[in-house]
Parts: structure tokens; C-alpha cells; sequence
């Protein structure tokens, strides 16, 4: 195949892709996807151009050239957007070299000056994108899926691709004439467009639709104004750790936590208030979570914690690897920072009842904790709010030599999670 018939293609692709991810923007409205079919169509008007750097040294070759390392920009613009990571607007500085190029001495043969230069900016910013994709350094990016790690696949043999492409360039008969399409490597660089800007089109496509998907599913499983999960998702979620801590024999809490004469405040200060009450609980158990269970003393987060609003001012904690001492500085700590925190919506401070259902060795069944956690809640409230009353699973009993051995006492009566 004559190139060409190879550069025909290539802009045929790059017009495909641009017109494709402009049509994926009208269906998703990411921007991101706006950027990326700028590139695209950069790409579109570059090869066109190229067709006439037989007459056009000026605008069949270096601007032509010069607006491949332009679309490259906007892909990696592109990618900073998608990712959450900055960007410097001094990466728009590689066009000064490019613009550079207009200086060489009129009698030197500009091609291997050309390809080495606009390949070597090529990679560099393809590179850069992968790299925004791919590391888990610097700025964090939390929702890599498999589809963006394919895009950050596609950028690294791109700009790989074009880094060796540099190197080989002063190679005798790897590029004879950037003007005359003539050389190994212009062949070889054609066909790897037309594959590169297929694979980029659909690889982004697809990882706007699939971070799309999970920001749905997301909104799902959160309750609406605090952005804690909801019933439906804490049930779900619950379910799975609570087999994992079963499995591991593992001992663990689910505490059920109120506000205080909440009603009252409603009626008193306004929905609106409740309202800020209701999420300043919700980032307090965040930050409590975050932190860890003591009050003013080091330690580490609960990473094994499902946090939840289950309705009305009811919220839920589902937490494993935790003993009584520590379910009782995890209580302390929220009613403290509940207690500091909430006197900002409302004049006379907000406190919070807690009621939590232990259990050791793994519990599978969710209901009976949290019957037994909502039967210790109404104690703490009973006996005069603003405390955590705890109550402990009773255990099946042992079998030693084939007979059941009595149970031991538990701290407070109640129905056996795992019977």
C-alpha cells in the first residue's frame, strides 16, 4: 500500500475518532471527551495539510507536523481532566522548539532535524499522559478502572513507540525524505496511527463511560443528604463483611447511634437545622472512622468500617477487629466530637445516643445484631441519653468431647447472631 493511500486512512481514522467522541459527549457531557475529539480533529487538519508539503515546505510540513504535537497536548489536557491531576500550562512551551525549526540555516536538510524533534515531543507528552493514568504517586486518582489503565496502556506503546522512532531517525534509509514520503518509517509510523487513534478513540470512550456507570451506581447506594450509603447499600455491603469476619473468626461491633431529642429540634429550630445536624453526624463518623477509635490519642483508620444512614436521624456502624475497650473509645469519640461539632447548628449542642451489639468469633446473620444494638440504644436512652450502652452476643455453646459445654456470661443478655 502506497503511503499516501496510508495518510488517506490515517486522516479517515482521526475523523472517525473525533467524530465518534463528539458524539459520546452528546450522550455522557464529560468534557473530558471534548478535548480528546479536539485532538482528534487536530489530527484531521494536520494530515490534511500534509498533503501539501510537495508544494508547501511552511504548511505541508511544519505546521502540519507542529499539529501533531498540538493534538498530543490536548489529549494530555484531556487526561489531566479525567484524572483530577494538574497540568502546568508550561507544557504548552514544547511548541517553542517546534517553532524553533523555522530558524535552521536554509541550506541544511531539515528532515532529520524534524522527525527526531516532533517524535521526541510526541513521546514526551505521550508519556505524560500515561503516566497521569497509570501512577498511583503524587495526587491520588481513585477511580482507575480497567479501561483507563487500557488507555494508559495504549499512551505508554505510543509514546514508547515514538521514543524509539527518535532514536532511529539518523539510521541510513530509515527516513530519506519527510517531504517526499519516502523511508521505512513514515510507512511504519502511518500504520501505527491508524491503529494508536482506533484503540485511543474507543479506550476513551470507554473509560468515560465506565467512570459514568460507577458514578451512577454510586448515587445509588448514598443517601441523598449526608452521602453516607444507604439502607439498601449498608444491608449489601454488611452481608459480605460480616461472611469475611465470620470466616476469619473474627470479633466485631454494629453500633446504632441517634440524635437527642431530635424531633425537639426540628420542631424548635427548623428542618434546616436538623438537616445540618443530620450531616454534621455523618462527617463526624467519617472523621472518627478515619482517624481511628481512641479520643486524643494516635491510631489508626478503620478499614474494615461500613458507615450508613439508615433513615430518619437512625445511623449504622458495622465495624470488624474491634473489643469492648475499643468500641467504647470508638463511642466516646464520636459523642465528644458530636458534642463540639454539632453546637454550631444548634445553640444548646447536640449529643448522641449509642447503642452497640458485640459479638466474637464472626457473626453471618445481620438481623439478630441489630435487633440486640436497637435494644441496648433504647437502654442508653432510657437511662437519660448522651451515653453508649453496650450489650454482648451470647456465643452457641462449645462442643468438648462431643457434649455442649455451658456458655460463658455474656455482659448483657441477648439472642446468639450465628444459632
Amino acid at each position: 500500500m502506497d503511503v499516501v493511500t496510508m495518510l488517506f486512512m490515517s486522516l479517515v481514522a482521526a475523523a472517525a475518532a473525533a467524530g465518534f467522541l463528539a458524539y459520546e459527549w452528546r450522550t455522557l457531557r464529560n468534557r473530558v471527551l471534548l478535548f480528546w475529539s479536539a485532538g482528534f480533529a487536530v489530527i484531521v487538519l494536520g494530515s490534511s495539510l500534509s498533503l501539501l508539503r510537495p508544494v508547501s515546505f511552511l504548511i505541508g510540513v511544519w505546521f502540519a507536523n507542529g499539529l501533531l504535537v498540538v493534538a498530543h497536548l490536548l489529549f494530555l489536557f484531556g487526561v489531566a481532566r479525567f484524572t483530577g491531576r494538574r497540568i502546568a500550562p508550561l507544557w504548552w512551551g514544547l511548541l517553542l522548539p517546534w517553532a524553533g525549526l523555522l530558524l535552521l540555516p536554509a541550506g541544511l536538510d531539515p528532515t532529520p532535524v524534524f522527525a527526531i524533534l516532533n517524535s521526541a515531543l510526541v513521546a514526551l507528552v505521550a508519556l505524560r499522559a500515561a503516566h497521569g493514568l497509570l501512577s498511583r504517586a503524587g495526587a491520588p486518582f481513585e477511580e482507575r478502572t480497567a479501561a483507563s489503565d487500557g488507555l494508559g496502556f495504549v499512551f505508554t506503546v505510543h509514546g514508547a513507540f515514538y521514543a524509539a522512532k527518535a532514536l532511529l531517525v539518523p539510521l541510513p534509509g530509515a527516513f530519506v525524505s519527510i517531504v517526499g514520503f519516502k523511508g521505512l518509517l513514515i510507512q511504519v509510523s502511518l500504520v501505527e496511527g491508524i491503529v494508536v487513534e482506533v484503540l485511543l478513540a474507543l479506550m476513551m470512550a470507554a473509560a468515560v463511560r465506565r467512570r459514568r456507570e460507577e458514578a451512577m451506581t454510586a448515587l445509588a447506594e448514598r443517601d441523598g443528604l449526608t452521602g453516607l450509603f444507604n439502607r439498601r447499600a449498608f444491608e449489601s455491603r454488611a452481608a459480605g463483611l460480616l461472611g469475611t469476619m465470620a470466616a476469619r473468626q473474627e470479633p466485631g461491633a454494629l453500633l446504632l447511634l441517634d440524635i437527642d431529642r431530635f424531633k425537639a429540634v426540628n420542631d424548635s429550630f427548623g428542618h434546616a437545622v436538623g438537616d445540618r445536624l443530620l450531616v454534621t453526624l455523618a462527617e463526624v463518623l467519617t472523621k472518627v472512622l478515619a482517624k481511628g477509635p481512641a479520643e486524643g490519642r494516635e491510631a489508626g483508620p478503620l478499614r474494615e468500617a461500613i458507615p450508613a444512614r439508615l433513615g430518619g436521624d437512625e445511623f449504622v456502624i458495622l465495624v470488624s477487629g474491634l473489643d469492648e475497650a475499643a468500641v467504647r473509645d470508638l463511642g466516646a469519640a464520636i459523642r465528644v466530637r458530636m458534642a463540639r461539632e454539632g453546637g454550631r447548628e444548634r445553640p444548646a449542642g447536640a449529643t448522641v445516643s449509642i447503642g452497640a451489639a458485640l459479638f466474637a468469633g464472626g457473626c453471618a446473620k445481620l438481623e439478630p445484631l441489630t435487633a440486640l444494638a436497637d435494644a441496648a440504644l433504647y437502654e442508653a436512652k432510657r437511662q437519660g441519653r448522651d451515653r453508649l450502652q453496650v450489650r454482648r452476643v451470647a456465643q452457641p455453646a462449645e462442643r468438648v468431647s462431643g457434649r455442649r459445654q455451658p456458655d460463658p456470661a455474656p455482659l448483657s443478655s441477648g439472642r446468639g447472631c450465628c444459632a
